[in-house]
């Protein structure tokens, strides 16, 4: 028993890995060290793994097979000696290396998304931006889960009573929001619940310090004035994951030449990170619409609901104006009226609206249009919603 050694697999024979689930009984020889003489492997695993030989001076030959890092016996020879614990831990195997697979990352957004039916959505009210015109706060947002079961038109009660899923917050300069107003340069950063605290869907927080965004929305200034029926610089905002700052995607205004005579009925396209068209957003205003009017006076207490109708695309082309007048959509961008309230009454002159964000067909919309849907809402609210009416005078 003192006689064992221990021999290894050298170069050129490198020591045989079986691949999984394999049965075959055959196994190359493995080289003893610097013997001339070679040892056939004895015995197998039903998953495979590395061998090492254990060979004695004499004309006993066994085996031994580390297996998921257990040392066990595995087909001695009838004459060779049993081997006892003591000697099988002085034989230490050799450490399996096991290939280690990296998942590829899934961006954390995306899981918060994945159940999610539709996103309802507060704003920020500030008093001194209702009572001082040039005030010009940074926004904030907090998004709750939206479920098919909820109201039709909804109040500011039911957004209270929602707990809280994400929040989204605006880092931009003071002189691009107080010179710019609702067409600044602005960064909206969607971060999870901060820490726990204030779990419904009231405000307490600005920008988190220390914590990286799950998402990313990025708006650069555009100076988006037709020219001769053509906008050479639409609206714009770019999606970026918030950890590998890769691109998601993007939103753009999609400008049409009739718009200079008929503004009333506008249209944005969402692109993924490849620019592959994916979804179209029709937006009808006052007596624009698929029934005529159904959005004039919305939101206010006359009409409670104004919708933006959110459509996937087909064959890579934008819909057309009849499309999307005629065509069934997938989903909806809402801004609900809050109610006989502060809000409410003071809606115009703090542009705090309150959003249902409803997907497209949730069982079958993926994380991608999820994605675009909510950047799809960000460009909305700051191109239709964000100018208010004390900021005219």
């Amino acid at each position: 028993r003192k006689n064992f050694q221990r021999w290894e697999a050298v170069t050129p024979v490198p020591i045989y890995t079986p691949p999984y689930g394999s049965t075959s009984s055959s196994f190359p020889l493995l080289e003893a060290g610097s013997k001339e003489e070679s040892v056939p492997m004895i015995g197998q695993s039903e998953r495979g793994g590395r061998y090492t030989a254990i060979m004695e001076n004499r004309s006993n030959v066994g085996s031994l097979l580390e297996q998921e890092g257990d040392v066990k016996r595995y087909g001695l020879m009838p004459s060779a000696p049993d081997l006892e614990d003591t000697e099988l831990e002085m034989l230490q195997p050799l450490a399996r290396q096991e290939e280690v697979v990296t998942a590829e990352p899934v961006a954390v957004v995306d899981g918060v998304l994945a159940d999610k039916h539709g996103l309802i959505i507060r704003q920020r009210f500030y008093w001194s931006q209702v009572l001082f015109g040039f005030c010009e706060r940074k926004t904030q947002f907090k998004v709750g889960a939206w479920t098919p079961d909820m109201p039709r038109e909804m109040r500011d009660e039911h957004f209270l009573a929602q707990p809280l899923a994400m929040e989204v917050h605006e880092d931009s300069s003071c002189c691009c929001r107080y010179t710019l107003h609702s067409t600044r340069e602005l960064k909206l950063g969607v971060f999870p619940p901060t820490n726990g605290r204030n779990p419904g869907l009231r405000f307490s927080e600005g920008w988190p310090q220390d914590q990286d965004p799950m998402l990313l929305m990025y708006r650069p200034f555009r100076c988006s004035v037709p020219c001769c029926c053509y906008m050479p610089w639409p609206q714009e905002l770019i999606l970026f994951d918030g950890t590998t700052q890769e691109t998601r995607g993007r939103v753009v205004q999609d400008w049409r030449w009739w718009n200079c005579f008929w503004p009333c009925e506008r249209f944005m396209n969402a692109y993924d990170e490849r620019d592959n068209h994916i979804l179209t957003i029709y937006t009808p205003f006052f007596c624009g619409g698929r029934n005529g009017c159904e959005n004039c006076c919305a939101p206010t207490c006359f009409n409670h609901v104004h919708r933006s109708f959110v459509f996937r695309e087909r064959g890579g082309q934008a819909r057309t104006l009849d499309e999307a007048r005629r065509a069934n959509p997938d989903g909806y961008i809402e801004v609900h009226w809050p109610g006989w309230n502060a809000r409410g009454l003071c809606l115009q002159n703090s542009g705090a609206e309150n959003w249902v964000v409803k997907f497209p067909n949730h069982q079958e919309s993926s994380s991608k249009e999820k994605v675009l849907t909510l950047g799809a809402w960000a460009l909305s609210n700051f191109m239709f919603w964000e100018t208010r009416k004390n900021q005219k005078r």
